[in-house]
C-alpha cells in the first residue's frame, strides 16, 4: 500500500512502514481490540528505534491510530498527515458499517473483497491497473482472517474515540481524502480541519479511498511540501 510513497520519499527521508497489530507480520491477538492498544504498539515502535521527532502518516484506520497518537505524544511528533480518515460517523454510516461487520462475522472476510475493491479504486483505474488491483484483492484474500475481524471491529467505531481526542491535538496536521471516497468523505476531512487549529486540507479530485496507490505523485508532493514547510 505504501510503496509508492517510500520508493519516493526516501530519496529525502528516513521512511519506516509497520504492519499494525492483527495485520501482516505483526502479532494477531485475540480481540477484541482498542485503539489503545495501537497506539501503544506505534510508541513501542519510536521508542525502540530511538526516533527523534517524527512525521507521522496514516491512512484509513491508520489515520486514527495515527490522531489519538498524536493527540497523546505530541512531544513526539513534527507533522501529523491524516489520509482517508473517517470522523464523526452519522448514524446511517453507522448502521452500513455495522451492517458489513455483522456480514464479515457471519461469512467471512473473503465477502467484503470485491464490494471494498469498488468502493476503493476508480473504475478506469481498475481497468488501467488490473495488476495494481490484483495485488491489493490478493492481499485481502490472504488476511488473517480473526485479525481482520478483530481489527475491522475496532474499525467501525473507533472514530467515536478518535472525534473526542481532536481538541488535543496541537501537532501541524494535514487532512487528505478523495472527492468520491464514500466511506472517508470530503464532508468527514473537512471536519476534522475545522476541528484541528493548526491543520491543511486537501481533497484529490476524481479518485476514490485508495489514495496513496491511485494518486500516488500528488499524495508524495503533499506530504513532502508539508514537512518542508514545518521542517524547523
Amino acid at each position: 500500500m505504501w510503496q509508492q510513497q517510500v520508493n519516493r520519499l526516501s530519496a529525502n527521508y528516513r521512511v519506516i512502514t509497520y504492519d499494525m497489530l492483527g495485520h501482516g507480520g505483526s502479532s494477531h491477538p485475540p480481540g477484541p481490540y482498542s485503539l489503545s492498544q495501537f497506539v501503544e504498539q506505534l510508541s513501542t515502535l519510536v521508542n525502540k528505534l530511538k526516533l527523534p521527532k517524527v512525521n507521522i502518516v496514516g491512512f484509513s484506520m491508520g489515520a486514527m491510530v495515527a490522531q489519538s497518537f498524536a493527540a497523546k505524544f505530541p512531544e513526539k511528533i513534527r507533522t501529523l498527515t491524516i489520509m482517508n480518515s473517517v470522523a464523526n460517523r452519522t448514524s446511517e454510516q453507522r448502521k452500513a458499517i455495522a451492517a458489513r461487520v455483522e456480514e464479515v462475522k457471519k461469512l467471512g472476510p473473503q465477502v467484503t473483497i470485491e464490494p471494498a475493491i469498488q468502493r476503493w479504486f476508480n473504475q478506469e483505474f481498475q481497468e488501467k491497473n488490473q495488476e495494481i488491483v490484483n495485488e491489493v484483492r490478493h492481499r485481502l484474500e490472504t488476511n488473517n482472517a480473526d485479525g481482520y475481524i478483530a481489527a475491522y471491529t475496532l474499525f467501525a467505531t473507533a472514530d467515536e474515540e478518535v472525534w473526542q481526542q481532536l481538541k488535543d491535538i496541537t501537532v501541524p496536521s494535514l487532512i487528505i481524502t478523495g472527492e468520491y471516497d464514500v466511506g472517508s468523505t470530503p464532508e468527514m476531512s473537512q471536519q476534522i480541519h475545522e476541528k484541528l487549529l493548526n491543520s491543511e486540507l486537501l481533497v484529490v479530485p476524481d479518485t476514490r479511498h485508495m489514495l496513496p496507490v491511485e494518486k500516488p505523485e500528488i499524495v508524495n508532493q503533499a506530504i513532502h511540501s508539508f514537512i518542508q514547510k514545518h521542517v524547523n
